[in-house]
C-alpha cells in the first residue's frame, strides 16, 4: 500500500496559522510516502507568502510534489504576470513548477495547469496546453511500471456543483490521454470543497487545507492509498485545532 497525503488550497497570507502546526502533525501521524500539493500556496503571491509556503513546505514530514495554482501568480502586477508569472514560484518554491517524483511504486507527476489569461472571463480556470501535455505524457511513459497519480492545481472534471465553473482548456485532451496511459488518479484542488472520486481517471478534489476561504467545509487533506484496485480517500478535517476523520464530501 502506497499512501500520498493530498493537500491543497493553502493561501499563505490569508490562512489560518493555529492550525498549520497541528496539520503537520496530523499528516505525520499517517507517515505517508508522499505529500502533493496542488497548487495555491500563496493568495497575492507576494514574496512574503511564498516565504511562509518554502518553511510550511520544508516541515513537512515527507517527500512534496507541488504545483502553482492560479492565487500562486501575481494578479495586480500586469507585466511581471504576462512575461513573468512564475518567477516567485522559481525564485522560492522550485526552479519547476511540473515536478516529478519517483519512488518504488509511484511516480507523482505534476502539471501547470495555470494560465495568466483567457478567452473568456474567467481568468482563473487555468487550462493544458500541448506542450505541456506533450511533456506530461512524456513523464508518464518514463513511469513506466509504477502507479502513477498526476497532481494539477485545477480539475478535468467538475462536480455537479460545480457545472457552472468553467473548465480548464484542454481538459478533455488531458483526460483522454491520461485515460490511455492508465494514470491512477489526478489530485485537485480549486473549488475549496472535497469530493469522491469523478470518473476514469478518477479526479480527487481536496478542499481548503488552511485557507479560512473555507466553502461549507471545515479545512481539510486527503490521505489517498493505492494498492491493487481502485484508490482509496480517507478525508481530514479540522474540529478546531483538532483533525478529525470526516464524511462529509461534496
Amino acid at each position: 500500500m502506497i499512501r500520498v497525503a493530498h493537500l491543497s488550497d493553502i493561501h499563505f497570507g490569508a490562512h489560518q496559522p493555529d492550525l498549520v502546526a497541528p496539520l503537520i502533525e496530523d499528516i505525520a501521524r499517517f507517515a505517508p510516502d508522499a505529500i502533493a500539493i496542488s497548487g495555491d500556496l500563496t493568495q497575492h503571491a507576494r514574496d512574503i507568502e511564498f516565504e511562509a509556503a518554502a518553511a510550511f513546505i520544508a516541515a513537512l514530514p515527507a517527500p512534496v510534489v507541488a504545483v502553482p495554482g492560479n492565487h500562486d501568480i501575481p494578479a495586480r502586477a500586469v507585466f511581471e504576470r504576462m512575461f513573468d508569472p512564475r518567477r516567485r514560484w522559481r525564485r522560492f518554491i522550485s526552479a519547476t513548477t511540473e515536478p516529478v517524483l519517483t519512488l518504488p511504486g509511484l511516480a507523482l507527476i505534476g502539471l501547470d495547469t495555470v494560465r495568466r489569461a483567457q478567452p473568456h472571463p474567467d481568468w482563473s480556470a487555468g487550462g493544458v496546453s500541448r506542450g505541456r501535455l506533450a511533456r506530461l505524457a512524456a513523464h508518464i511513459e518514463a513511469a513506466a511500471g509504477r502507479i502513477v497519480v498526476v497532481v494539477a492545481h485545477h480539475p478535468m472534471r467538475h462536480p455537479p456543483t460545480a457545472m457552472n465553473r468553467a473548465r480548464p482548456l484542454g481538459a478533455s485532451a488531458a483526460l483522454a490521454t491520461m485515460r490511455g496511459a492508465g494514470v491512477a488518479a489526478i489530485l485537485s484542488g480549486h473549488l475549496h470543497r472535497p469530493t469522491e472520486p469523478l470518473g476514469t481517471p478518477p479526479v480527487l478534489i481536496c478542499g481548503s487545507s488552511l485557507s479560512h476561504r473555507v466553502r461549507g467545509v471545515p479545512n481539510g487533506w486527503t490521505l489517498v492509498e493505492f494498492g491493487n484496485g481502485p484508490p482509496h480517500a480517507r478525508y481530514r478535517t479540522a474540529e478546531g485545532l483538532v483533525w478529525r476523520d470526516a464524511t462529509v464530501l461534496a
